[in-house]
């Protein structure tokens, strides 16, 4: 049996899959407009999340970075009022270092032959190897003047924050440096710069605290300047000038060079992009003092993925439920049309003509009970109604073999009252023929005939008509006889009786 036909045959079957089809529908237009109003409630939500998250870790940056500009500027009046004493730039280095646990090394260099005792070249340096402070000032074979952090200074004459650098003389990790130009107190109109005080930041320290600050496990945090290098960034290998422009070059699509465009410009906002073949938000903000823009790549999956947690479970959910409303309706229809099946049964016994199968009965009041009921009283009385059928057929029967039985001794009698009558038709020949014979004697010749002749004649012609009295008496009570039996056979009143209603 196919499932169409089996489908077709079972009413509970074919209900169920209707009631299933139905809260099927119901269940995804509800779920759908759900899980809609969810989407851009957790979207809503991931949002606000991220953005707070960047919010906090830019302020959080920038009061890390402002310490260290606040270090530099406190440390450089120090040293503009000690420029005539340059053993004492060593001990300011080291109280850099020591008052700001954020630095990893402080430098305060100076312009060539500053200090000719010193050589050409003089640099109080300081840094920290694990937990304590080294100095140093043997640097006379550095041209440090020519490095980008000093010349810059000098040049612009301003405190900046220089690129990143992948290692410094004493650190193997990459770092970044904040430098500011000092002057000497006479030079009032600042034209010719005595030296530079340069701070190092280990971006390790920088890229863990804005990382510990993710709104999402798989989120990642970079920061880019004006120029479009990469300050932090989770992989260290892209700490080099220009690699954002080289990463354009791989992935140039549209929104991604918009998006490098906005933090380049110092802009603020998000953006939907497609990065490294996955979809994501990138939320960007810019620093206030460095010119920095830190940027907070979550993948969309990340910021959907309660949204999707909560698709699957509820896909789940619905689809066991719809499972166990099958299970529920077919268990339950079936033993609600139980009856049905058992009036069907019984249905089919009675087409088969099996009219004494009793049909059970039942307490229900609903339509099913009400319908085996009315069942149960049709088959009751048609069981009575046949059972009488039956016994007039039995009775009809009786008297068909009576009548059978009469019927044949009627044929008997007939037969015989034919025998008798050709019997008695053939003995009244002779009487007849003597009769006649003395008649037509007398009528010829009595003229002649003596009186006993006469007497003779006249006594046979009455012996021959007794005879013939004889036999026709005979015959006239064979045939009494013969209607008398007729008349005492069944009538059709006896085999149909008016009082007979059921006929």
């Amino acid at each position: 049996m196919s499932i169409k036909t089996y489908i077709q045959r079972n009413l509970s079957v074919r209900i169920s899959l209707w009631v299933v089809t139905v809260a099927t529908l119901l269940f995804v237009a509800v779920l759908w407009i759900m899980l809609w109003f969810a989407r851009y409630s957790i979207e809503e939500e991931a949002i606000q999340k991220a953005r707070a998250t960047l919010d906090t870790a830019t302020l959080h940056i920038e009061n890390e970075l402002s310490k260290v500009e606040t270090a530099v500027r406190n440390i450089r009046g120090a040293v503009e009022e000690h420029l005539d004493n340059p053993d004492v730039m060593m001990r300011l280095s080291r109280q850099v270092l020591e008052t700001n646990p954020i630095i990893e090394g402080c430098n305060i260099a100076f312009s060539p032959d500053f200090y000719p005792q010193k050589g050409r070249n003089y640099m109080a340096y300081s840094h920290r190897v694990g937990n304590n402070v080294v100095s140093t000032d043997d640097f006379s074979r550095v041209n440090f003047d020519e490095q980008s952090w000093f010349a810059d200074a000098v040049n612009t004459g301003s405190a900046e924050w220089a690129d990143p650098l992948e290692v410094s003389i004493y650190t193997y990790h990459p770092i970044t440096s904040y430098s500011m130009p000092f002057y000497r107190p006479a030079d009032k109109e600042c034209k010719s710069p005595a030296g530079v005080i340069s701070v190092d930041l280990s971006l390790e320290w920088l890229s863990a605290t804005i990382q510990n600050m993710r709104p999402f496990p798989n989120t990642s945090c970079a920061v880019i300047n004006k120029e479009g290098s990469f300050i932090i960034h989770p992989d260290t290998m892209q700490l080099k000038a220009g690699t954002v422009q080289k990463l354009l070059e791989k992935d140039a699509t549209p929104e991604a060079r918009r998006l490098v465009e906005a933090m380049m410009n110092g802009e603020s906002g998000s953006m939907a992009v497609r990065l490294a073949g996955i979809d994501s938000y990138v939320f960007y903000r810019p620093f206030k003092t460095s010119g920095w823009s830190l940027n907070i790549v979550c993948p969309e999956s990340e910021i959907f993925g309660s949204y999707h947690q909560l698709f699957r479970l509820v896909v789940i959910i619905t689809v066991v439920g719809l499972l166990v409303l099958l299970v529920f309706c077919l268990f339950y229809l079936r033993w609600q049309l139980s009856p049905l099946r058992r009036l069907d049964v019984s249905a089919q016994h009675l087409a088969e003509g099996n009219f004494d199968t009793p049909i059970p009965d039942t307490s229900r009041q609903d339509e099913i009970g009400q319908m085996q009921r009315v069942f149960r009283s049709m088959q009751q009385s048609l069981a009575a109604h046949l059972d009488k059928i039956s016994l007039q057929s039995k009775n009809l029967e009786a008297r068909g073999e009576e009548l059978q039985t009469a019927y044949q001794r009627s044929l008997e009698a007939e037969n015989a009252k034919s025998v008798f009558m050709r019997s008695a038709t053939d003995q009244l020949a002779a009487p007849v023929a003597v009769i006649s014979n003395i008649v037509g004697n007398i009528r010829d010749g009595h003229d002649q005939l003596t009186q006993k002749q006469m007497e003779q004649m006249t006594t046979m012609i009455h012996a021959q008509t007794q005879l013939v009295t004889d036999l026709l008496d005979r015959m006239l009570e064979i045939s009494s006889t013969s209607t008398t039996q007729f008349k005492a056979q069944p009538s059709d009143k006896d085999t149909n009786p008016k009082n007979d209603s059921t006929h």
